[in-house]
């Protein structure tokens, strides 16, 4: 009953969102990213985590942060880092956020799972990193980052708890696909594909070095993936997007043509309590969600309208396009 209870409330939220983008009113984010913490255990080289300001907030803060979530109409919480395991209450912070009614996802990559179980205690969904095999998965992301990994994913599958698992692809690993949906349908999860970012906060250097068609290919098999069934987590739109980016050397650009639904749907905040529109837009001034109202105090404006960044673009999909969608999203990334 109380998973129906939370479903609910996230389907209303999400139709509030959509309704206020449509008609430009004041935003009402139904989801919510919120990295626990930027500190990590791991230094995947396209990542700028290493690089951050490692201060967080203690759980007294989280607490009024999630109220404010609540406050704002908040029903989807993810928690990102970061590596959110890093962080000894993480079960404390996901069992306040179940108590303000939010689906929890954590985004987490699993290698502290063995030792620390119970830290994810209560989450909804869990979001994890397998960007293909040992070798390849282990030149992404360095020598550690593959230990244990399969062996959480089971229990946790076992346990009854989905995973998804996000292969951030770049030019070491396009030949990883097939591989990796096997792995996936033995392991009973699905996996999501998302091409490595450039500029913003991610680190300098990491565009891919490999032609655009390339990439444009690697998504058109990916949706011919997902269309014969296999587990294949990206939405078909999403697909379809990926596969006719122009230039994936540029991750993010301002098109005046077309509107952003950050910062109006979704929202993403910092492990200081810092909000942005979205985890790509770090590079913005921040409003302090501890201090003020986020729909006061944010100016309304995105410095991008288009992107490939893999979550951003599946909440556009379900805001800008909800009909056509969100049936589509639902079954790629709803709780099983």
């Amino acid at each position: 009953m109380r998973r129906l209870v939370d479903d609910a409330r996230l389907a209303y939220r999400w139709a509030v969102s959509v309704v206020r983008f449509a008609t430009e009113a004041a935003p009402a984010p139904f989801s919510a990213s919120f990295a626990v913490t930027d500190r990590c255990n791991l230094e995947c080289g396209y990542c700028s985590c290493p690089y951050a300001d490692h201060t967080e907030l203690p759980l007294a803060d989280v607490a009024r942060l999630l109220a404010r979530f609540r406050e704002m109409g908040v029903a989807r919480l993810g928690l990102v880092g970061g590596e959110p395991m890093l962080r000894r209450d993480l079960s404390d912070v996901i069992a306040l956020a179940k108590a303000h009614g939010f689906v929890v996802c954590v985004n987490t990559n699993l290698t502290l799972y063995g030792r620390f179980p119970e830290r994810l205690a209560g989450a909804d969904l869990v979001f994890t990193s397998l960007d293909g095999d040992a070798a390849a998965h282990r030149a992404n992301r360095g020598a550690r980052a593959y230990d244990g990994v399969l062996d959480a994913i089971r229990t946790l599958v076992a346990a009854g708890t989905p995973v998804v698992a996000i292969c951030v692809v770049t030019e070491r690993n396009l030949d990883q696909a097939d591989g990796l949906l096997a792995q996936a349908e033995a392991l009973g999860i699905r996996v999501h594909f998302q091409p490595v970012c450039t500029g913003g906060p991610a680190p300098a250097g990491c565009a891919p070095d490999v032609p655009n068609e390339a990439f444009r290919a690697f998504f058109r098999r990916l949706l011919a993936h997902k269309r014969a069934g296999r587990p294949v987590a990206s939405s078909r739109g999403y697909l379809a997007h990926m596969a006719a980016w122009e230039d994936f050397r540029t991750t993010a650009l301002h098109d005046p043509t077309t509107r952003c639904a950050a910062g109006r749907a979704f929202l993403y905040v910092d492990p200081r309590g810092g909000a942005f529109p979205c985890p790509y837009t770090r590079t913005t001034t921040p409003v302090d969600l501890l201090a003020t109202r986020w729909e006061e105090a944010w100016s309304g404006e995105t410095p991008c309208t288009r992107c490939n960044v893999g979550p951003m673009v599946e909440f556009n999909l379900l805001v800008r396009h909800p009909l056509g969608a969100a049936l589509d999203v639902w079954r790629s990334y709803a709780r099983r």
